[in-house]
């Protein structure tokens, strides 16, 4: 389920807006992290960070979601955007976007694995 929701999101930052690849993921990464900032921030005013408490706490942010070339934002973006935001805050740590790594071979067939021979 968790990896379907993220293969849904991976989608989403493909198809939101005319920042590049690299643009979409490094902005994913940093309102990761100040959501992740965001979640010590509530503990220390002595606020529990909730969705609701986080929700807010984005939304003071003003409207921070990158735009694309022409100066707009689409309504998908700005939700993963703010919920990239809201899951780090609630949890503390920064949502991390999965991204396929560059050297990876393309083939989806699993690696075969030989069964250990018993002495």
């Amino acid at each position: 389920m968790a990896a379907a929701a993220a293969g849904a999101a991976l989608l989403l930052v493909s198809a939101c807006s005319s920042l590049t690849w690299d643009q979409k993921v490094e902005e994913l990464r940093k309102i990761g992290e100040r959501g992740a900032d965001a979640h010590y921030v509530l503990l220390t005013q002595n606020k529990q960070p909730t969705n609701d408490e986080c929700t807010a706490n984005y939304r003071l942010l003003g409207d921070g979601t990158p735009v694309d070339s022409y100066g707009s934002v689409s309504i998908e973006w700005r939700d993963l955007h703010q919920s990239y935001f809201v899951d780090s805050c609630v949890s503390g740590k920064p949502r991390v976007p999965n991204t396929r790594p560059s050297d990876t071979p393309t083939s989806s067939a699993p690696a075969s694995v030989s069964p250990s021979a018993k002495p």
